[in-house]
């Protein structure tokens, strides 16, 4: 659900730049990130398989995107309710939540960020990192 509503919100800041300004792997890249968004923990997100265009791009609209949640204070299920873009209803695609706190969507933008950097630290051992829960980063396999 977290890295849905990132990905909507970058689809976005994307989506209001000028043409002119938008890289030409635009459409392909809204493409993706929308279907990610639909999908949610459903997948992984492999950075690896962008160009390098397209990785600075998404890297940049989900950094952009998490200062405007936080600058609205997290997304509440009214606001979800009326993005076009979903295929489901609100409700279904919060699971139930009616309000997301932004930080942890910049904490989860900030991974992604550091994780294409490889700047992102270690989870422990036989461990790894879970991001976007309401409670922020955990730790999965203890």
């Amino acid at each position: 659900m977290a890295l849905g509503v990132l990905f909507i919100e970058a689809a976005r800041v994307g989506a209001q730049l000028p043409e002119d300004l938008r890289p030409s792997c635009w459409p392909e890249l809204e493409r993706d990130l929308r279907t990610q968004a639909m999908m949610g923990s459903r997948s992984a997100v492999l950075l690896d398989d962008f160009a390098v265009e397209q990785r600075q791009a998404l890297l940049s609209w989900v950094v952009e995107a998490a200062r405007r949640i936080e600058d609205r204070g997290g997304v509440s299920r009214d606001e979800v309710s009326s993005w076009y873009e979903l295929e489901e209803s609100a409700t279904s695609f919060l699971r139930g939540a009616e309000h997301i706190a932004a930080a942890p969507l910049v904490e989860l933008a900030q991974a992604l960020v550091d994780l294409a950097a490889g700047t992102l630290s270690p989870a422990p051992a036989e461990c790894c990192w879970y991001y976007g829960t309401p409670e922020g980063r955990v730790v999965q396999g203890e």
